[in-house]
């Protein structure tokens, strides 16, 4: 069984298919003009494949990665060279990372937070963005909330077929401790047969209440809003946004 995102790696652009990037992109530079507007630096953490960080880039700012798999580091880094950007990559866990430098604006989108298992390693993570963020810089984050890990996703499994690819994904929820356990079925066109490949991934979910008791000390809370429409948060909201800014 491999490491998650190992073998993902190769197919995570096609299986991303229904997640809009450019809605996510747009999202954030209003975000950034309104409570940011001289911002130059932006650092993604949990980046991935570099979708969100090469579409930064192309906009005009110093943007850099971080992701802990080294495969969809590579794939991010030929993508950004395809697309002529220069962005710096980071293999590195977010929980400790380390860029000697510091940002206008730090992100970590797509769930890359409910990765975080326990609040220490989330609030070791925002130790390190709280480290890394200029004076009143912004830290921009998102999480699936209880309501999608827990009814939508979760004790669900879900399968997809695609032009050289496919997945089985099995999911188990853990009420008690809000984890989420899943195995990831890979079948991947290799050019003569189909190879099977196997991850598994835990998340965590958070209620609301615990994040704003672990950033209170250090952030302010500018917007609390639905992670997919950026509009009001609501009950049945599946994906949750915060929009922080570093005390000063």
């Amino acid at each position: 069984m491999n490491n998650p995102y190992s073998e993902f790696a190769n197919v995570y652009d096609v299986m991303q298919y229904d997640v809009d990037y450019d809605f996510w992109h747009d999202q954030i530079l209003k975000r950034i003009a309104t409570y940011r507007p001289d911002a130059k630096r932006i650092l993604e953490l949990a980046c991935g494949t570099g979708t969100m960080a090469i579409s930064l880039s192309k906009a005009g700012f110093i943007t850099e990665g971080i992701d802990l798999s080294e495969d969809m580091l590579a794939i991010a880094a030929n993508k950004a060279g395809l697309e002529k950007q220069k962005i710096k990559f980071y293999n590195q866990n977010m929980i400790d990372f380390e860029t000697h430098k510091h940002y206008d604006i730090i992100l970590c989108l797509c769930d890359g937070m409910n990765y975080l298992n326990d609040e220490e390693q989330f609030q070791s993570t925002l130790s390190q963005v709280k480290k890394h963020l200029l004076p009143g810089g912004l830290f921009i984050f998102d999480l699936s909330s209880i309501y999608k890990l827990s009814q939508i996703i979760g004790n669900s499994t879900f399968a997809e077929t695609f032009e050289h690819s496919a997945y089985i994904w099995e999911n188990e929820y853990d009420e008690i401790s809000n984890q989420l356990n899943f195995l990831l079925t890979l079948f991947i066109d290799d050019g003569s047969t189909y190879k099977r490949l196997e991850e598994y991934h835990q998340q965590r979910a958070y209620r609301v209440e615990e994040v704003e008791t672990m950033i209170m000390d250090d952030f302010d809370v500018l917007e609390l809003v639905d992670g997919d429409s950026f509009e009001a948060l609501e009950k049945f909201s599946q994906r949750i946004c915060f929009v922080l800014k570093l005390k000063e």
